[in-house]
């Protein structure tokens, strides 16, 4: 039986055993509701939104949590207790509002009331239920990046009756992008995670007011000129940088190795971090874990790392090329080491301008200085095509052009 569904005659039901020290609390020994489905894919798909919000209220009540959404969970089920006494609306909303006016704070109360019956929606209130019904189809780390930006938004607004397109668009340019110097790209990603958040609130929570986000975000241009922060403009290492950087790391081997192969394969620091041992031949690096298809690609080895490559493979202690690194809670290898190599360029005076992704600009600006041609520079660096001819027709340029172009790199 799958996790937190029960089939009886009448359908599939949610179903959550309760601790034993919480029951009194909550009067029964589990929680229990429809799904109004026979289909066991339409119940899995229903089920998580369900057991979010109730291991919400375990918690709350674990905490003994007398916060405003403790409060208002209680009110809910109240409600629920009194309809299913069948006791008339009217009668309902009659003995609470008494409630609400005899034991609260008269806003606080009307809040309550109104919160408690579902005709305002606390935005802050189901962001957990919205992430648990993505199921799994985004990565831990983009769950936690859409979290993140709706609680943001969440912060700025509390109800969604409260927003309107001029206040979002206020929030953007004057908080976002003013205040906090974000720009129009990482603004529009936000806007696009609550707009997700708000469709969820449509379909489950009976919210019937369209999301106001169209066209709140400011173009690359306006946004510049509204933010307080410089835009960085990110900048190439050249061979005295890349001297310097070996330099500084003696005593950080990993790190020198890294910054080795960083400068003679152009690749991507993930790239290099995930590369493992049966993706490296005699002659070439197979890059299989890209950003894109065209990042997949095969690297010719260069003459000034075959060495290092060889001697890599051999101590490695594990299935990757370079051993030993830590994964960080979303699975990445490059999250440590890319701190450190964030702490060398500061050591070795260079400003933000310069992350380790300007090796492959370095790669880039090198190539073209030696004449490579462009369609070969990017079959290197994985970078796609935009035109009819190389983009879909092509098959590509034979591996011992790849292998002459990149032996014209020199950071010497």
């Amino acid at each position: 039986m799958p996790k937190y569904l029960l089939k009886q005659r009448q359908g599939w039901y949610a179903v959550l055993e309760i601790p034993k020290s919480l029951r009194p609390h909550f009067g029964k020994t589990r929680f229990k509701e429809t799904l109004g489905t026979d289909s066991i894919r339409i119940a899995q798909a229903k089920v998580l939104p369900v057991i979010a919000e109730w291991k919400a209220w375990i918690e709350a009540a674990r905490r003994g949590d007398r916060t405003f959404e403790a409060q208002s969970q209680l009110w809910r089920r109240e409600r629920q207790r009194l309809k299913n006494a069948q006791v008339p609306e009217h009668e309902i909303e009659e003995a609470l509002f008494n409630i609400a006016v005899d034991s609260y704070e008269p806003d606080k109360g009307i809040e309550l009331l109104n919160v408690s019956s579902g005709k305002w929606i606390r935005l802050s209130s189901h962001v957990d239920e919205y992430i648990a019904a993505l199921g799994n189809l985004n990565t831990p780390k983009t769950k936690d990046m859409k979290r993140s930006d709706i609680k943001r938004f969440a912060k700025q607004f509390d109800y969604a009756h409260e927003v309107t397109k001029k206040k979002v668009i206020n929030w953007v340019e004057g908080s976002l992008i003013a205040k906090e110097g974000l720009s129009a790209p990482t603004c529009s990603r936000i806007i696009s995670s609550v707009r997700g958040y708000w469709d969820f609130l449509e379909r489950h929570k009976n919210l019937e007011i369209a999301g106001p986000f169209v066209g709140v975000v400011p173009n690359r241009k306006t946004a510049q000129r509204h933010s307080s922060k410089k835009i960085i403009k990110r900048s190439h290492f050249i061979s005295t940088d890349f001297q310097k950087l070996i330099a500084n790391s003696e005593h950080d081997k990993p790190l020198a190795n890294l910054i080795w192969l960083g400068a003679y394969t152009g690749c991507r620091i993930e790239e290099l971090c995930s590369l493992k041992l049966d993706q490296v031949t005699n002659d070439s690096l197979l890059i299989e874990d890209a950003k894109t298809d065209a990042g997949c690609r095969q690297v010719p080895i260069h003459k000034h790392i075959k060495k290092l490559v060889a001697d890599l493979i051999s101590r490695t202690e594990d299935e990757y090329l370079l051993g030993g690194l830590s994964f960080n809670k979303y699975g990445d290898r490059s999250n440590a080491i890319g701190k450190r190599f964030g702490r060398l360029r500061t050591k070795s005076g260079f400003g933000p301008e310069l992350v380790f992704h300007s090796f492959r600009k370095g790669v880039a600006t090198q190539l073209e200085t030696a004449g490579v041609a462009e369609n070969v520079t990017a079959r290197l660096l994985g970078h796609e095509f935009h035109t009819m001819s190389y983009g879909v027709y092509s098959g590509g340029v034979p591996f011992e052009v790849l292998h002459r172009a990149l032996d014209k790199l020199d950071w010497t």
